[in-house]
């Protein structure tokens, strides 16, 4: 991963606390654009949905597949393991080697033969570092973000598109990895024994910059957003109408649909930004393979994390996680630094020959927290099941049977594994997996029983 742990500084992993997502694949993590990061998924014709439930008005008690449908989704989520795993090791490996083979001397070498600037000469190592990992990580990420997902048929993404996804997150991580950088390094000289405190309170507004900046400058370099309520209308009306009963208002014009479907056939929605730039999307593919009940269910869930307020509140989580991994970042990298800096040509904690050092320590302790931030992301996703449940009742007719069946939809089309293992879950998944999901939104339903609702009070 390119500047792999020091990145999570600015979006989180898995960009969880920047991107609430209605997605049902918990243990992919945030893919942008189709290198480390990557936005792509794909679009199935509406048809096929028809497929994934033999009555659309009966709402599926657990998550049914057909003996096809669940050896597709298996192999999916064998060949997922083994492509994250292969990541991780290959980001390991590679910044190992770096370090090892003193390719970080070389690039602090030729830095400081342009000029003796720390600004000018992270503009020399940053751009030369990450094209270097990306193009040794290309392979991988080729063959996993595009040859699989076509193969599995989530993708009708071209090679030329494809291709020039991931010439702009090279791009974009080449004008991150600068700041970053810069920053760092900027923070270790002032304050060698306190830069991972220092440095952390810096990473907090640069991550609140990147959220704000992201639906306005980022998103749109990989997809086109229309306001819902020029293409649907009468969809809209019912959404303000839904959170309305509640006593809530989410401007129509802050929900955006995506074309999606220029690039996937995968359903999805989510929410992103903050502030002023704070919006909900909602993919086209979704649109066509739901019902307007099964849709308003994910939009219900989808303000749930916009008027809950999860962003800000996962990513004051987060950023205690991270306090704690630059702290042990700190601890391991001066240790390293005393034992093999001279005999790997490091002169100090402040070298910039030291970049593969700390991203590899980053990335190891990045790997190491997932279970602490994917834990934190599968509550605030629970918890937009259940306001969705509750916004949507008095206008769904049956919010409980539209939100299992948009589930069993979504769970169908997007390859999820079936039975995942608890491990996996508590380590991977961002999101409940489909099963558990389905099953909730079957037995909640406190307005039957008499009991009051936890996050929705009506006017």
């Amino acid at each position: 991963m390119v500047i792999a742990a020091i990145a999570i500084c600015s979006s989180g992993v898995d960009a969880a606390a920047a991107q609430r997502s209605y997605r049902v694949r918990g243990a992919e993590g945030c893919q942008l654009g189709s290198a480390d990061c990557r936005l792509l998924t794909v679009y199935l014709p509406q048809s096929s949905a028809l497929t994934t439930s033999p009555n659309a008005e009966v709402a599926p008690q657990h998550f049914t597949l057909t003996p096809e449908q669940r050896a597709r989704a298996e192999a999916w989520a064998r060949i997922g393991d083994v492509t994250y795993v292969a990541d991780l090791l290959l980001a390991i490996a590679i910044n190992l080697i770096f370090w090892l083979r003193r390719f970080g001397v070389a690039l602090r070498n030729l830095a400081r033969r342009v000029s003796c600037r720390l600004i000018v000469q992270c503009l020399v190592v940053a751009p030369l570092f990450v094209a270097a990992t990306v193009l040794v990580n290309l392979p991988l990420d080729y063959y996993a973000g595009y040859v699989l997902e076509r193969r599995f048929g989530l993708s009708t993404q071209t090679l030329a598109s494809w291709t020039g996804d991931w010439g702009k997150t090279l791009a974009l991580s080449i004008v991150a990895s600068v700041v970053l950088l810069w920053v760092f390094y900027a923070v270790v000289r002032r304050s060698p024994r306190h830069w991972w405190f220092y440095f952390w309170l810096a990473t907090i507004p640069l991550a609140l910059f990147v959220m704000f900046i992201e639906p306005w400058v980022v998103e749109p370099l990989f997809y086109r957003f229309t306001p819902l309520a020029d293409t649907q209308p009468a969809l809209v009306d019912r959404i303000e109408t839904m959170l309305g009963h509640a006593g809530l208002n989410v401007p129509p014009s802050r929900i955006f649909l995506m074309n999606a479907s220029s690039k996937t056939t995968e359903l999805n929605a989510y929410v992103s930004g903050v502030g002023a730039s704070k919006r909900v999307v909602v993919w086209d593919t979704t649109l066509r393979a739901l019902t307007p009940d099964e849709t308003l269910l994910v939009l219900g869930h989808e303000t749930g994390h916009y008027v809950l307020y999860h962003i800000p509140k996962e990513f004051a989580l987060d950023e205690c996680v991270l306090l704690a991994i630059f702290y042990l970042g700190y601890r391991m990298f001066r240790a390293m630094i005393r034992r093999f800096g001279a005999r790997t040509g490091l002169e100090s904690e402040g070298d910039l020959a030291s970049l593969p050092l700390v991203i590899l320590i980053l990335t190891v302790l990045a790997f190491l927290a997932s279970p602490a931030l994917n834990g934190i992301s599968r509550h605030y996703e629970h918890q937009a099941d259940q306001y969705g449940l509750e916004v949507a009742y008095g206008v769904v007719p049956d919010p409980n049977a539209a939100a299992a069946r948009a589930e069993q939809i979504l769970g169908v089309i997007d390859l999820a594994q079936p039975d995942p293992s608890a491990l996996k879950v508590f380590w991977l998944y961002t999101h409940p997996p489909v099963e558990d999901r389905i099953r909730f939104e079957n037995d909640y339903h406190p307005w039957s029983e008499g009991r009051p609702l936890e996050f929705v009070h009506r006017k």
